[in-house]
């Protein structure tokens, strides 16, 4: 709290290991967490949450916490097994408790969970299949977390690091799908015959379109905002300042240009120009 009041905090984030059984610990992370708001403590607040945790203990902490998370570690049940056979039930214990979570919270932004990328040998498509699922069940933010061999371990002798790429690439995948409204199929084409996307350093973006020349000219006087989200250079924010200036009837070519900013150079391609007010004149430029 001292750290706070001078400064030098602005969030803090609660976990711990399980040192006892499931209630108690999450009851002891909400209490504490309650503590810290009881004496003055107003900033950002993340609790992890333990496998198994009561309903009743999980509504406590979304009612102190900004955020709430649990990991489900794997994409699936015998993936977990075969990486944390301690951790409970994968379905009843992770998936039911986070799901519920994400019903309750109502806002995708206040619930999370994380996976242990390539430490039991799962696919990307496993993982982006359960990501798609979990964006839209209202889980909003994911974590990949590259796996590392730690010496002298079971997993050090069957499994290599994951490469940071790997981890990269399902990041932008994940945000392809639960902000830009892709889905897995959407993506599939880039994956290979074991259902991984293999290693590059372009943005995935720009690979599915090539992926998908069927999706494009997109025309920007008409294009409704799932097919502009699929323009390489433009995101969320750009896609609906362009609708908003479309309904006002002020989208002319040097208000599409502005709006674009730096992604304007890698739209263009993408965009139908040839139509009025001057967008064909403007694109040569």
């Amino acid at each position: 709290m001292e750290a706070y009041r001078r400064g030098w905090v602005r969030g803090l984030f609660l976990s711990s290991g399980l040192y006892a059984d499931p209630e108690r610990v999450s009851e002891d992370l909400v209490s504490v967490a309650w503590e810290l708001r009881r004496r003055g403590y107003r900033g950002y607040l993340h609790l992890r949450l333990m496998p198994g945790t009561p309903l009743w203990l999980v509504r406590e902490a979304l009612r102190v916490a900004d955020r709430v998370g649990l990991n489900l570690e794997a994409p699936g049940p015998s993936r977990l097994a075969e990486i944390a056979p301690s951790k409970g039930s994968w379905s009843l214990d992770l998936l039911s408790r986070l799901l519920y979570a994400a019903h309750a919270a109502g806002d995708p932004r206040r619930v999370d969970t994380q996976l242990v990328v390539g430490a039991s040998g799962e696919s990307d498509w496993e993982i982006l299949q359960l990501a798609e699922n979990l964006s839209r069940e209202g889980v909003g933010v994911m974590h990949f977390s590259p796996y590392t061999p730690v010496p002298g371990t079971p997993l050090a002798r069957v499994r290599r690091a994951t490469p940071a790429w790997r981890s990269r690439q399902l990041y932008e995948a994940w945000t392809l799908i639960s902000r830009y409204g892709f889905t897995l199929r959407d993506i599939e084409p880039l994956l290979d015959d074991d259902g991984n996307l293999p290693p590059s350093t372009r943005p995935l973006k720009e690979r599915l379109a090539e992926a998908h020349p069927e999706w494009f000219p997109v025309d920007p006087w008409t294009a409704p905002l799932r097919e502009l989200l699929r323009v390489p250079g433009i995101g969320p924010a750009r896609a609906r300042r362009l609708l908003d200036a479309r309904e006002k009837g002020v989208l002319d070519a040097a208000t599409l240009r502005r709006i674009l900013g730096p992604g304007w150079r890698r739209a263009q391609r993408y965009l139908d120009l040839s139509g009025p007010r001057g967008l064909a004149a403007l694109a040569r430029r």
